[in-house]
């Protein structure tokens, strides 16, 4: 009889695994982020960990396909993750942008697919004057190496592209980002490079004294949890939903070390709401004036 309770019992523990398992992986993205929380011990936050006081962070994630969350699923990327730990820590956000994709509230993002650093530069002269973030993360350069534009000077374009930024909104903070592997050996080496000129251009505005700093994406550094190619999906661009996480989680580092720099200052008031979930009526209005006063170049 013991032999028959103890069979018992271990095919009740297998089949309420093969349950859960099952549920993970068949149920909203938002029970695997959970599930990402509690294996790498980071559990709720705790009541004193708000940022910067609990100042409003008018975020703009800006870039092109990776920026937008392509490829994971409810195309929600890191941006989602980065939002709920914010807020769970106490702090209104609000995301903005042009452009709205991905499964989730607030979705606002200025991230357009096969975008250059040029291209993107150009959607950043449209929107942030009028948007007046208060915290940019970037994640661009991938279309460059894969679309072979310059790549010798995208250090340079970099440059431009952050003190643009911090002219056009003289409250921001930049976080920038090197660029996350690709399992296509052919573009590695580009990849490599870019980064390099990446890094080069953070020094060198960090240096100045610039309110700047560098999420570094890449597993060549030798940093922990940095996506590697088994991390990146088929298409060998997007990340997987794990891939993202760790990239959400290298933001959320940086959020907390501009934080402790006092970089993060209050927005500017031009009537956008500091919480994203209230309202998007300023945020259309903007868009319009935007797109009549500043139309992109076609």
């Amino acid at each position: 009889m013991p032999n028959i309770y103890r069979l018992v019992g271990a095919s009740v523990v297998a089949l309420s695994l093969i349950i859960f398992f099952c549920f993970v992986w068949t149920v909203d993205v938002d029970v695997m982020y959970q599930w990402h929380l509690l294996a790498h011990g980071k559990g709720e936050p705790s009541p004193n960990s708000v940022i910067a006081g609990g100042t409003p962070l008018r975020i703009m994630f800006l870039g092109a396909s990776v920026t937008r969350g392509e490829e994971s699923v409810g195309n929600r990327g890191y941006r989602k993750h980065i939002r709920d730990e914010l807020t769970s820590r106490g702090n209104p956000v609000n995301c903005v942008g042009f452009n709205r994709f991905g499964n989730f509230i607030d979705n606002d993002v200025e991230g357009y697919s096969a975008n250059r650093i040029r291209q993107v530069r150009k959607h950043a002269e449209q929107s942030v004057p009028y948007l007046q973030p208060n915290l940019v993360l970037i994640q661009v350069g991938t279309s460059d190496c894969f679309q072979n534009d310059d790549t010798a000077n995208i250090m340079s374009r970099m440059r431009d592209l952050v003190e643009y930024l911090l002219e056009a909104s003289p409250r921001a903070t930049v976080i920038m980002s090197t660029i996350v592997t690709t399992p296509r050996m052919e573009f590695e080496p580009c990849m490599k490079s870019a980064n390099a000129q990446i890094r080069q251009a953070a020094t060198d505005l960090i240096r100045e004294g610039k309110p700047v700093a560098l999420a570094e994406m890449h597993y060549d550094q030798e940093l922990p949890r940095r996506p590697r190619p088994e991390d990146i999906g088929h298409d060998n661009i997007h990340p997987t939903s794990s891939g993202y996480f760790m990239m959400a989680d290298i933001f959320m580092e940086k959020i907390r070390e501009v934080e402790k720099k006092g970089f993060l200052k209050y927005p500017v008031d031009n009537g956008i709401p500091a919480d994203g979930e209230a309202s998007r009526e300023v945020e259309d209005m903007l868009r319009e004036k935007a797109q009549k006063e500043h139309p992109l170049e076609r």
